[in-house]
């Protein structure tokens, strides 16, 4: 806890914090003439801190304090430690670290220190589908909603896909964490192929679809632009989606899947993105007699959605010599394919030619999946009310912009979008990826499970089931029968058996 400063205090600390740097950015913002830097890049800052830091250092800590984020080793733990920077800057006695781990590592390493209820890390990462695992752990925000956390202007299909926990035996939902940037797995795609006339003609003449990615109501148009593609040797590969059974497969499916889970009242029962933290790939509604629903996956739609999704696949490097993963396929996209599913934080690291060439669009009858990273604030940590007020300064709409601008992620505030918008730096073609973005984060509801055991158990069991069903050892309905017995397994262990 930091210590002289009461929370309200803090509270206000921010909130002048947030008022003073708002003028700064924005003044760099406007400053800046050319087109926005690339993610190796760093934009001017130093004037900006320095104003701010002038106006508000008789506000911070006397006290020299390191604050510690554990996050894993990608782009986004760099816009922590960049937005470090800038909180040190306006903080003089505060310094923010980044530690980082491999993405493999990372999980383990954070809950080993949170069950130990060590203070090493202050903040710590988490993704989506391992976020309820942290909820004994972290800080709730409950409290400071509404005057640390704005969080109207927070993307809220983000926000709620890991971010929020609904405790079933109260009836309460718990704020757990704040998402830093909006990332949706969805479809991109070369605009200059899919704009060309002449091919969108030739595709007509033989599928009698449109070639235009904004009219695609079903699935059979992707595969017929597979067909389309490959066949006439336009390109080597046709859409690409992941494969990978390491974690890949949990993401890819559900994208699919989605669109039978949209138009199937027996599968949502009503419930359009399914219920929370359950998600698509459990029915709409608890089972009767069960306090939780069941899978719905080894329905005659989910087996149809596997099969449709084996057959994207079969589009690409065989799963078994090459498996498609997140690792890759900015690669394979790049260099071989008309499209791919993949989360629009990788369009940062596509070559810069690729991705001025790159639109993005919905997936089939017009949803998205999300995939969000979070933070959170360890209870355990000696300076929660510090590590509060970075968190918010994180996504501050005058901090968030600079999250596109030098790397090439989203943001999540809102008013950031309309910021970068309303920027006439930014190219024509920036604002559109922007623009589709910020309007299919609104429909990002076709998610996997995020409950207590998707990590260690749902995610293994269902994956390796996929991929031996795509290896051709089994078949659909094996597959699906044989997850989701395991599933259901792991419900009865975690919430108890039904009846």
């Amino acid at each position: 806890m930091l210590r002289g400063i009461s929370r309200g205090a803090a509270i206000a600390i921010v909130v002048v914090l947030v008022i003073a740097i708002a003028a700064a950015l924005l003044y760099v913002l406007s400053s800046q003439q050319k087109a926005p830097p690339t993610p190796t890049t760093a934009p001017t800052t130093s004037a900006a801190t320095s104003s701010a830091t002038t106006s508000t250092s008789t506000a911070t800590t006397t006290q020299n304090v390191t604050l510690y984020v554990v996050a894993y080793k990608d782009i986004t733990a760099d816009y922590i430690q960049f937005a470090g920077e800038l909180f040190s800057k306006l903080h003089p006695n505060v310094k923010v670290v980044v530690i980082t781990y491999p993405f493999s590592q990372y999980l383990t390493n954070e809950l080993t220190a949170l069950q130990a209820h060590s203070s090493k890390y202050d903040l710590v990462e988490f993704t989506s589908t391992s976020s309820l695992r942290f909820v004994p752990y972290v800080v709730p925000l409950n409290p400071y909603i509404g005057t640390l956390f704005n969080m109207s202007d927070l993307i809220e299909p983000q926000v709620d896909f890991g971010g929020v926990y609904y405790n079933t035996t109260n009836g309460q939902t718990v704020y757990i964490g704040v998402p830093f940037e909006t990332d949706l797995f969805t479809l991109a795609y070369r605009c200059s192929l899919f704009n060309n006339q002449t091919l969108a003609q030739e595709f007509y003449d033989e599928y009698h679809e449109e070639l235009n990615p904004a009219t695609w109501q079903n699935w059979t148009v992707v595969l017929h632009v597979d067909q389309f593609f490959v066949g006439h040797h336009i390109t080597k590969y046709g859409v690409i989606i992941a494969d990978d059974p390491s974690h890949d497969i949990i993401d890819a499916y559900p994208a699919v899947f989605g669109w039978w889970y949209m138009n199937s009242p027996d599968l949502n029962k009503g419930r359009l993105g399914g219920l929370p933290t359950f998600n698509i790939m459990f029915y709409g509604a608890p089972a009767p007699n069960c306090p939780y629903p069941l899978p719905d996956f080894n329905t005659t739609e989910g087996i149809e959605a596997l099969r449709v999704y084996k057959e994207l696949v079969s589009y690409e490097p065989p799963p078994n010599e090459t498996p498609v993963s997140y690792n890759n396929d900015p690669q394979l996209y790049a260099q071989y394919a008309p499209a791919v599913i993949f989360f629009t934080s990788q369009l940062s690291y596509l070559p810069p030619a690729v991705y001025n060439d790159t639109c993005l669009g919905w997936l089939p009858g017009g949803y998205a999946e999300t995939g969000t990273t979070f933070l959170a604030v360890n209870k355990y940590s000696e300076h929660v009310d510090l590590a509060l007020q970075f968190l918010a300064f994180l996504v501050s709409p005058q901090v968030q912009v600079y999250e596109f601008l030098r790397f090439r992620h989203f943001p999540i505030s809102k008013e950031a979008y309309l910021m970068l918008l309303s920027n006439q730096t930014l190219s024509a073609h920036d604002k559109e990826l922007l623009q589709a973005v910020y309007t299919a984060a609104q429909k990002a509801w076709a998610n996997p499970p995020n409950i207590p055991p998707t990590a260690q158990v749902l995610i293994p069991t269902f994956n390796q089931a996929v991929y031996q069903y795509l290896m051709g050892q089994i078949d659909a309905k094996t597959a699906m029968d044989t997850a989701a017995a395991s599933w259901i397994n792991a419900l009865r262990q975690t919430y108890g058996a039904c009846g």
